[in-house]
């Protein structure tokens, strides 16, 4: 039922018998998944992600076209990259895909050039850089620094959603490799695990401070170039129903720290599949950003992934 397009034909929109240029639209953070099997291995999360749940590309299609979302980047729920390799194939120019740190790998390096090579990732996602040195400790020595190097020499950019002390060392890491890229995770959001439940729409939900304090820290980080941040995740933090109001703050001060050119949006699907609902999670960037002009909203809205990202 999908007519592939190629990146030009997708960036094209009709207006009567004329054809015009339209910016594109693009999803850049989202979870897809097949049920857990041999063939395709993964986490199991109770409650989001039993091990019979399916969330695959053609369901999330319907969403992306009725809400006029062109193309999206891909995250799995682990290491394994088998769903990803295949959506790859399957859909050429719609998906780009972002890994997930195997801890397992014993050569950080010979695992990228694989998973590059048979899955296209462009970006690992890491949730820790050292997880028994301390923040002043030398930062070439923390257990993950060979794997950000690594990253850098290969242009993959770092999807990073941890705890302070963790944003701290990975502050250090980035003075020693400026060129390596960082997306900073939902908002910016510096939770721990240990805060993590399930609410009553089955979405992961964190009990956190609004706004939080650690904007302060996010502030210093995101004086490097380097640094981005999605523009994502509303749901999982709020203390208030969509479109979320409590999150005006926060948005505020990730327009001030990061401004348009480095935030990027994203659905986090399929969590917000059924509330607030997939076209409505869009939304949210002219309803929170009410003030800004519509080439700063389409930065945000895709102009900047695709800046960053090969579809």
């Amino acid at each position: 039922f999908f007519k592939q397009k190629t990146a030009y034909e997708s960036s094209l929109g009709l207006v009567g018998s004329e054809m015009c240029i339209r910016d594109s639209v693009i999803d850049s953070h989202l979870h897809l998944f097949k049920a857990n099997s041999k063939d395709y291995p993964r986490p199991v999360h109770p409650g989001l992600a039993d091990e019979d749940r399916e969330v695959l590309a053609k369901e999330l299609i319907i969403k992306m076209e009725k809400a006029g979302v062109d193309k999206a980047i891909v995250v799995p729920l682990g290491p394994e990259d088998h769903y990803l390799s295949e959506l790859q194939e399957e859909y050429p120019g719609k998906f780009a895909a972002v890994g997930i740190y195997d801890a397992d790998a014993p050569d950080p390096a010979e695992n990228l050039d694989r998973r590059i090579e048979e899955s296209s990732i462009q970006g690992i996602r890491v949730g820790f850089v050292d997880q028994e040195a301390g923040v002043n400790d030398d930062p070439e020595k923390y257990e993950l620094f060979p794997l950000f190097q690594a990253m850098a020499e290969r242009g993959l950019k770092v999807w990073f959603y941890a705890e302070p002390a963790q944003v701290e060392m990975f502050d250090r890491v980035l003075e020693r490799l400026p060129d390596l890229v960082a997306v900073f995770n939902h908002c910016g959001f510096m939770v721990s695990l240990d805060n993590l439940s399930i609410d009553q729409h089955a979405r992961p939900h964190f009990d956190v401070q609004i706004p939080p304090p650690t904007l302060d820290l996010l502030e210093r980080v995101g004086e490097r170039p380097n640094t981005y941040v999605h523009f994502s995740g509303q749901y999982a933090f709020s203390h208030e129903p969509y479109p979320y109001p409590d999150m005006d703050p926060v948005t505020q001060r990730l327009f001030k720290i990061f401004g348009p050119e480095r935030m990027l949006w994203a659905s986090d699907f399929p969590w917000i599949l059924e509330v607030p609902g997939y076209e409505e999670q869009l939304n949210l960037v002219e309803i929170l950003l009410p003030d800004q002009t519509q080439k700063e909203l389409n930065l945000i809205k895709g102009g900047n992934a695709e800046r960053l990202f090969r579809f």
